[in-house]
């Protein structure tokens, strides 16, 4: 039995909403923290809105990593897994939509399954994508940082902040290279991905392969931006993220 302490270490509230018609559970990019959710949270009305903390950052930076997507699932499933009073929407960007997967097909096995997940800026599960980034030299590694636009020239130049998330960021990006799904491995919510037409680290037939990864719907939709395509053009994500919980809502009735 997962203890309110150990729950909250894990999950963060980051936005909240007096008679919410379901949760939305967020995963991060890796190197990423809950927090990245913060502003994307705000423009929700009608659900919570929760983010995952993975070990290793902020104030779990004195906690080991995790040593794969899986063992990192099993926890995160384990803590999710009698939250049942509200339907959950798990969204995941990058490293996090492959994690949030993971979640899902526990959720399932455990009877509490997701109503829909949301897959952004990533290939699909079955696409095993190792470009060696997380072997790199410092200086490569940056570079590949610059290029998705994660993170800020400027806070590319500071070295304290650099020995903050470097190491969290290195070790993400280890788990999400060497990832991929168990062969079979299939979820029954839908799931409805979300690219940016300049992401240089996925494109439309990498991400429609995720259509082998579910039983039931699939959607995918193209936006305009890149890796983060959403921190500046979230309108249509968000409007997704709605449909989705109003037409569950309206089927139940």
């Amino acid at each position: 039995m997962t203890t309110q302490e150990e729950f909250d270490l894990w999950i963060r509230r980051l936005g909240t909403t007096d008679h919410p018609k379901a949760r939305l559970i967020c995963f991060p990019h890796a190197g990423g923290s809950a927090n990245f959710y913060f502003r994307f949270a705000r423009a929700f009305t009608d659900l919570d809105v929760y983010g995952v903390q993975y070990p290793g950052r902020q104030d779990r930076r004195r906690e080991p990593f995790r040593n794969s997507i899986p063992e990192l699932a099993d926890e995160i499933a384990g803590h999710l897994a009698e939250w049942n009073d509200l339907p959950v929407v798990l969204l995941g960007n990058s490293m996090g939509a492959l994690v949030a997967f993971e979640v899902a097909f526990r959720l399932e096995s455990l009877g509490n399954p997701p109503l829909s997940l949301f897959a952004c800026g990533r290939v699909a599960p079955t696409l095993r994508k190792d470009e060696g980034t997380h072997l790199k030299g410092q200086d490569a590694f940056l570079r590949e940082m610059e290029l998705l636009g994660g993170m800020g020239h400027e806070l590319l130049q500071d070295d304290e902040i650099l020995d903050l998330v470097l190491p969290p960021m290195r070790a993400d990006y280890r788990l999400a290279e060497t990832y991929r799904a168990a062969p079979g491995t299939r979820i029954s919510a839908p799931i409805h991905v979300h690219i940016g037409k300049a992401d240089p680290k996925v494109n439309e037939p990498e991400a429609d392969q995720w259509r082998l990864s579910t039983t039931g719907e699939f959607t995918l939709d193209a936006h305009d931006g890149g890796h983060f395509f959403f921190t500046d053009n979230a309108e249509r994500l968000v409007a997704a993220v709605d449909h989705c919980v109003e037409n569950a809502e309206s089927l139940s009735r």
